[in-house]
């Protein structure tokens, strides 16, 4: 047997340690004793309730603004909508207010140039106004002088008719359609003839327009018209306007001239008994031999159905002029009279390369027109020109 204390020291010896045997892990310490227990459960019941009406008050508290927050937040969000409803409305307006503004503009723009074109507008009235304002004037003992827009013209005091006519026309005339075609034609420094002038209505509108850098040849057989004819020629100062007592036609020499009572209505050819005053003798020359240079750029005929015979004395001018214009008298009546018929009348000149213009005196257009459509009118005016060529594109300039 061994001994106790053998026992003894084996026993510990195998309860200490091992250095190599891994150490095992101690239990978890007691948790910590809660201090003030016995404060807490002695007061608990008293403060319990009194935290709870904190906890509630508090909570009302914040509660009460939070809604008063959130009524601020609502206000202030209808506030918003109301300024955004506002600057909405504003914004129209101000849309509104733009396109008035442009329309202003646009009103403003075109009344300036309304008002631009005012004196375009009423300056022609105004001087209308003034020159038929003016009074007729007894230039001598046989002519009476009347304001036109070109200056004066001299008619014959002894045909009070003709000229209380002059007097109630405007101021462009009897002719006022003719006029302003003759006025498109008409170029500075141009040759120019009037075959059949009368007393000059149209021969004083064609002097200006040419001015003193052309030429007018105004032809009046008849003595009378020609006489006042001279008087405006002087009267108006136009030095470059030469005045002939002859009559045009297709050969040169003498013929009988019939004089009607009627003035302007004259003619180579005879008039109804009703018309024809007396007879005289006249010359007679071609175009052809008078033209200076060979040159003419505009011819005006006005020779109460003759005119197919000035247009036959001068066709060496329409040869050697490939721009020249005429502006010749058409009246059926008068065809009828010389046993001519407007198809007949249209074909010659139609032969001679021109195109047929008729001339609205009223609105002073000029429309292509032919034999049919123009044997409705009574008497009209028609212009003749080369397909394409500047004068063309003068007449039709407005």
């Amino acid at each position: 047997m061994r001994p106790a204390r053998l026992d003894l020291a084996i026993s510990a010896a195998m309860r200490a340690p091992d250095a190599e045997t891994p150490t095992t892990h101690a239990p978890p310490p007691p948790p910590p004793r809660r201090r003030f227990g016995f404060a807490r459960r002695l007061l608990g019941p008293v403060l319990s309730p009194v935290a709870n009406y904190a906890r509630r008050y508090l909570q009302a508290s914040v509660e009460h603004e939070l809604r008063e927050t959130r009524n601020h937040l609502h206000a202030v969000s209808a506030d918003l909508r109301a300024v955004e409803h506002r600057l909405d409305l504003l914004l129209g307006q101000n849309e509104r207010l733009a396109a008035a503004l442009s329309q202003l503009d646009a009103r403003a723009e075109r009344d300036g140039v309304a008002l631009a074109r005012l004196p375009g507008l009423f300056g022609p009235r105004f001087d209308e106004l003034e020159i038929k304002a003016r009074p007729l004037i007894h230039y001598d003992g046989e002519s009476t002088a009347i304001r036109m827009r070109d200056g004066y013209i001299l008619a014959p005091t002894a045909l009070p008719t003709f000229v209380t006519m002059l007097a109630n026309a405007t101021s462009r005339g009897l002719e006022p359609g003719t006029g302003d075609v003759l006025r498109r034609l008409v170029q500075p420094g141009m040759v120019v003839a009037d075959v059949g002038a009368n007393i000059g209505l149209l021969t004083l509108l064609m002097a200006w327009a040419t001015g003193p850098s052309g030429k007018v040849i105004a032809f009046e057989p008849e003595a009378v018209p020609r006489s006042n004819l001279e008087k405006m020629k002087h009267l108006n100062g136009l030095a470059w306007v030469e005045v002939r007592d002859q009559a045009v036609g297709e050969k040169p020499g003498r013929l009988t001239f019939h004089v009607s009572d009627i003035i302007g209505h004259s003619s180579l050819y005879a008039l109804p008994e009703t018309e024809e005053a007396r007879t005289v003798e006249v010359e007679v020359v071609r175009l052809d031999d008078v033209a200076p240079a060979k040159r003419m750029d505009v011819v005006k005929i006005d020779v109460e159905g003759a005119e197919l015979d000035v247009l036959a004395g001068m066709k060496g001018l329409i040869a050697k002029n490939p721009d020249l214009a005429i502006v010749a008298e058409f009246g059926p009546e008068h065809l009828k009279r010389v046993g001519q018929t407007p198809a007949q009348w249209f074909k010659a000149f139609t032969d001679a390369g021109f195109k047929a213009y008729i001339i609205d005196e009223a609105t002073s257009a000029a429309e292509p027109t032919n034999a049919k459509a123009a044997a409705k009118v009574v008497s009209a005016n028609i212009a003749f020109v080369r397909a394409g060529g500047d004068a063309e594109r003068r007449l039709l300039r407005r």
